[in-house]
């Protein structure tokens, strides 16, 4: 089987704000393979978040294409919500959680594998959450909520990480904890991170730069 994961083709997104198109990602290829850490930095507003939508099948791009484990991602993201629930952990800028789920019915909610709880149990020792398990997102704080939603985004042990910030509202030391948690849930996996804070990348086997839509090495 082949270790690639992950491969954009020339995949661009272009959108009108107002009456001004904006092309938030210009034509950008990448591939990513199992086991790889890959680290993506660059301005804001330079077009990483709509990247990692991209890669993940959450927006069609207006042109190119993603393919994920070999099969070209549909125009219409709803179609490809299985393939993303079944191999794909996404960790959003702003964490989304549903409200009237405690943080262990988030990060069980689409979990099939048998291994999920018994994996979630370990992770939330190894981020501090262990005791916010039975807390509703209302009674945490931005940080919690962050590491709730990697709890959510690793539970099911995806084939593919993508991160946009995800130590953003945690002190270094926190910050460091869940990096080294997301390096040994994908040791098997890729794990794509966006990040502002080059001392999260130190063990990435890549970095890319992204200026204005288009990709770059860094």
């Amino acid at each position: 089987m082949s270790d690639l994961l992950l491969k954009a083709g020339d995949v661009s997104l272009e959108y009108l704000d107002g009456t001004r198109r904006v092309c938030a990602v210009d034509r950008v290829s990448l591939e990513v393979r199992r086991g790889e850490f890959v680290g993506l930095v660059g301005p804001s507003g330079s077009g990483k978040s709509s990247l990692l939508f991209l890669l993940a099948g959450l927006r069609a791009p207006t042109s190119g294409q993603v393919e994920l484990l070999g099969r070209i991602l549909p125009r219409k993201p709803d179609r490809s919500a299985h393939l993303r629930r079944r191999h794909v952990g996404f960790l959003f800028q702003e964490p989304f959680l549903v409200p009237y789920l405690d943080v262990r019915e988030n990060a069980l909610g689409h979990a099939t594998d048998p291994a999920a709880a018994e994996r979630m149990e370990r992770l939330a020792e190894a981020v501090g959450m262990t005791a916010m398990l039975g807390e509703r997102p209302h009674r945490l704080s931005g940080g919690e909520r962050q590491r709730a939603s990697l709890l959510r985004a690793l539970a099911a042990a995806p084939d593919l990480v993508l991160a946009d910030e995800p130590t953003a509202n945690l002190d270094q030391p926190t910050g460091h904890a869940v990096m080294d948690a997301l390096r040994a849930q994908t040791q098997e996996a890729g794990l794509v991170v966006v990040t502002h804070d080059p001392g999260m990348l130190e063990d990435a086997d890549r970095i890319l730069f992204l200026r204005d839509g288009r990709l770059e090495q860094a």
